[in-house]
């Protein structure tokens, strides 16, 4: 059985703490163009008879 799933978590999950932690690994000079490319936005739209509404941030 794979670590992951052994310790309760989804491989998605398991994927997202392996790049924190290489993340904070960085040397300096590395570490903040790797923390710009880690951060996503998402935005949700919705489809009413055709007609697409305004598009809102996931979490709100």
């Amino acid at each position: 059985m794979s670590a992951y799933k052994q310790a309760g978590i989804s491989l998605n999950r398991a994927i997202a703490i392996a790049a924190r932690t290489l993340r904070a690994s960085l040397k300096p000079e590395f570490k903040v163009a790797a923390e710009r490319r880690g951060h996503t936005e998402v935005k949700v739209i919705n489809f009413e008879k055709g007609v697409q509404s305004e598009p809102r941030p996931l979490g709100n």
